[in-house]
C-alpha cells in the first residue's frame, strides 16, 4: 500500500470518528433536553398558612381640642391654653413611659353664605380650630397597659379634650413574630406537597419557588399595624378597656419538584 492510500485512510477514518464523536454529542443533548422538559412537567405548587397571635406593649391615643373664637389670634391662644391644661393634667398621672406629640394643627374660618339673590360675598362669623395630639403608653403587661390607656382617655376627657380619634393597641417589634409566621406557613407547605407526593407513590425532590408574606389581620381586615381594640362595661370611675391578642397571618405558595 503506498503512501497516498494510507493518508486517504487516515483522513477518512479521522472524518469519521468526528462524525460519529459529533453524532454522539447532538443525540446526548437531545436526550438531555427531553430530560429537562420531563423535569419541568414533574413539578406541583401548594399552599401554606400559620397565625401567631401575641399580646400588645404599646397604646397610642388620638385626641383632639376644638374650639370657636371671634378672631384666629384669640381663637389660637385659647386652644393652647386648653391643650396645655390636658398635657398637664396627663402628665401628672406619672405613667412610666408616657409620650406625648402634637400631630395636626388646623384653622377653619366660620363662613355665613348669603342667599344667591341677595348678590353678597360671604362673611366669616370666626374661627374654628383643631388641635389634634397623640399620647404613648407602654407597658410589658397587656392589662396594666389597658389600664394605663384609659386612665389617659379619661384625664384628657375630663380635663378638656373634646374628643378621641380612635385608640390602638399595638406590639412595637414584630420582626422576629412575622419570621416566625413564615418558617411556619413554609413548613405547613412543605408537609403538604410531601403528602402530595405521596398520594402519587412519589418523593419530592426540592423546593423550586417560595412566596408569601405576613399579614395582620384585625376585624376580619387587613391592618398595615398591628392594633385591636376593644370597650367593655364597667365601674363608674374608669373606661375600663381591654387589650386585645394580635395576629399575623401568613401565606405562602411552594412549587416543588418530585
Amino acid at each position: 500500500m503506498n503512501r497516498s492510500t494510507l493518508a486517504l485512510a487516515a483522513v477518512i477514518l479521522v472524518g469519521g470518528a468526528y462524525w460519529w464523536g459529533n453524532h454522539q454529542g447532538q443525540a446526548q443533548d437531545r436526550g438531555g433536553e427531553r430530560a429537562r422538559k420531563d423535569d419541568d412537567k414533574r413539578v406541583l405548587t401548594t399552599s401554606g398558612q400559620s397565625s401567631l397571635r401575641v399580646k400588645p406593649d404599646s397604646a397610642r391615643v388620638f385626641f383632639r381640642v376644638e374650639n370657636y373664637g371671634l378672631q384666629v389670634r384669640e381663637s389660637r391662644a385659647d386652644n393652647a391654653q386648653k391643650v396645655k391644661k390636658v398635657m398637664e393634667a396627663l402628665q401628672a398621672l406619672k405613667i412610666p413611659n408616657l409620650k406625648m406629640k402634637s400631630s395636626n394643627l388646623s384653622v377653619q374660618p366660620v363662613i355665613h353664605n348669603f342667599p344667591q339673590a341677595e348678590m353678597k360675598l360671604p362673611r366669616v362669623l370666626g374661627y374654628h380650630v383643631t388641635n389634634s395630639f397623640t399620647v404613648l403608653v407602654e407597658n410589658e403587661d397587656a392589662v396594666k397597659l389597658a389600664e394605663a390607656a384609659s386612665k389617659v382617655l379619661d384625664a384628657a376627657l375630663e380635663n378638656g379634650a373634646t374628643g378621641v380619634e380612635q385608640i390602638v393597641f399595638f406590639k412595637r417589634n414584630v420582626e422576629d413574630i412575622r419570621r416566625q409566621a413564615l418558617t411556619k406557613a413554609v413548613e405547613e407547605a412543605m408537609a403538604n406537597a410531601r403528602a402530595l407526593a405521596r398520594g402519587a407513590d412519589e418523593k419530592i425532590a426540592s423546593a423550586i419557588s417560595i412566596s408569601g408574606e405576613p399579614r395582620v389581620f384585625y376585624g376580619g381586615r387587613t391592618q398595615n399595624t398591628l392594633q385591636n381594640i376593644a370597650f367593655l362595661p364597667g365601674n363608674d370611675s374608669d373606661t375600663p378597656l381591654v387589650a386585645g391578642d394580635l395576629e399575623i397571618t401568613c401565606n405562602v405558595s411552594v412549587t416543588c419538584r418530585y
